[in-house]
């Protein structure tokens, strides 16, 4: 199914050592691949992009998982305060919760690093995840513009686009030049657009689709004009990654 599932996993462990066995613990465990643990749920995937999603329930932390290509994560909720545990670090990183559509690019490629995820607050912590498997070649292609649109992040590997469909922007047309792929933050919108690349990047959806639940997303090929439509009457908001 296309439909992003936001269901909470219901066989998280509890972590219940204090914070200096984790540290300890951190250190001796041996770190499986990312996307390879019930944390990490893999939603689609071809030879040069992931897309994931992360679900870690209050009060339990995932195994050590290695990240080896950049990587964009959205927040899919208001999110909570996680502290990150790095191995042999004595004190994890302890970070702020994130607002709901709030996106972050981090670089892996060529500097591999692992790292655990302890949710510290009361709400699930809960992302979408877009990994960029190329290792390196990326594209140099014109960022799009587009009614409503902001790019507000750009890195070697990704742009980042914040779409936000309104009373007077109900509607923004893009054409990438590299795969991209759109998740529905807030709001209904219908995404348009021509569905002849679908065999290639099946079985994700591609073409005319309706997103009416926040999570749900669409892969748009490189160099297919698709437009972004408000549905009903509550604003809309879609967050673009490109995969340069």
């Amino acid at each position: 199914s296309w439909l992003y599932d936001w269901q909470p996993m219901t066989a998280a462990r509890l972590f219940g050592t204090l914070f200096v066995a984790s540290a300890v613990t951190v250190a001796a465990q041996s770190s499986k691949p990312f996307g390879e643990d019930m944390w990490h749920h893999v939603v689609y995937e071809n030879p040069t992009m992931r897309l994931l999603s992360v679900n870690v329930a209050p009060g339990t932390m995932t195994d050590l998982h290695e990240h080896q290509f950049d990587i964009v994560t959205v927040s899919m909720n208001e999110g909570t305060p996680t502290r990150v545990l790095t191995p042999g670090s004595k004190q994890g990183d302890d970070r702020a919760a994130r607002r709901l559509g709030n996106v972050q690019a981090t670089e892996y490629t060529g500097k591999a690093a692992a790292h655990r995820v302890e949710n510290v607050g009361k709400r699930a912590y809960q992302l979408f995840a877009v990994e960029n498997r190329k290792k390196g070649g990326w594209s140099t292609g014109a960022a799009v513009t587009g009614i409503g649109t902001k790019m507000v992040q750009e890195t070697r590997a990704f742009r980042i686009y914040d779409i936000n469909l309104a009373l007077a922007t109900s509607q923004s047309s893009h054409t990438h030049t590299s795969p991209t792929v759109a998740i529905l933050i807030s709001g209904k919108a219908m995404s348009d657009g021509p569905d002849a690349k679908a065999k290639e990047f099946a079985p994700a959806p591609v073409g005319l689709r309706q997103m009416d639940q926040p999570g749900q997303w669409i892969v748009i090929p490189p160099g297919d004009r698709h437009h972004l439509v408000r549905l009903g009457t509550t604003d809309a908001r879609v967050v673009e990654v490109e995969l340069r």
